[in-house]
């Protein structure tokens, strides 16, 4: 009868090892984080993105042709095939194509790839996976399934997480700069980056709250928040990202 208690402690303890494991822990984490600095700005949350990106040179083995960096990330996620949406672009320096689809949950996702003419005759390649609407709890999983489907490009591939709130009232220039300083205190976070333009201010910095980390101009970073003003619509959009912003504000 002791046998079966044993081999149940034995897969708690592999389960409590392993990856998912540590995914789904640190998303719970960073996701009570990230509510209380959405929840400290006094903005509503409105929506919870992914990015995932990856850069390819020319050391890198295999295609860097847009379309098929494309349909191979999307393959790697099991893109459905109902709905799916192509769009391409090109210039005298840069060529690239945008799939937009679903996840087989439903979750709206994009997948973009571009080459670009960096010297002459030098070119390099970026795939980038925006994945909108996701369960706060669940970007530890979604994160990790972004960066695998990446990591197939021939990369380091990296994800960020971004949260988005709105606040029905538009704050003036001090009021932008009071509240971005308050999120950053909230996180116990030393400010590396200051950015302050008429309706927008950007703080980036490195918060013992969360782990990952990006190297920006010398500097080792983890969170970025942004409040910006609508004039027109007299409402304050609000940002919470780790490790940087990489949705559009």
């Amino acid at each position: 009868m002791a046998v079966p208690g044993v081999l149940a402690v034995f897969f708690l303890l592999a389960f409590a090892l392993s990856p998912a494991c540590r995914d789904t822990l640190g998303a719970h984490r960073e996701n009570a984080a990230m509510l209380r600095l959405i929840k400290c700005s006094g903005a509503e949350l409105s929506s919870v993105n992914i990015t995932g990106w990856v850069r390819i040179d020319e050391r890198a083995a295999g295609t860097r042709e847009p379309l098929e960096l494309v349909n191979r990330v999307a393959a790697r996620l099991s893109l459905s095939e109902d709905g799916r949406s192509y769009e391409s672009w090109q210039n005298p320096y840069a060529r690239g194509v945008r799939l937009s689809g679903r996840l087989t949950r439903g979750y709206d996702i994009s997948v973009a790839g571009q080459t670009m003419e960096i010297e002459k005759g030098k070119m390099l390649s970026h795939v980038i996976v925006s994945l909108d609407g996701v369960d706060g709890k669940k970007t530890g999983h979604y994160k990790r399934k972004i960066r695998e489907a990446l990591n197939g490009c021939g990369g380091e591939s990296r994800a960020a997480v971004s949260y988005a709130g709105k606040i029905e009232s538009g704050l003036n220039s001090v009021e932008l700069l009071t509240g971005a300083e308050r999120m950053m205190d909230q996180a116990g976070a030393s400010v590396q980056e200051k950015v302050v333009k008429d309706n927008l201010v950007s703080l980036t910095g490195l918060s013992p709250q969360f782990n990952s980390d990006l190297h920006y101009d010398n500097q080792e970073i983890n969170l970025n928040v942004a409040l910006r003003t609508d004039p027109v619509e007299q409402v304050t959009y609000v940002y919470a990202a780790s490790p940087v912003i990489f949705t559009e504000y």
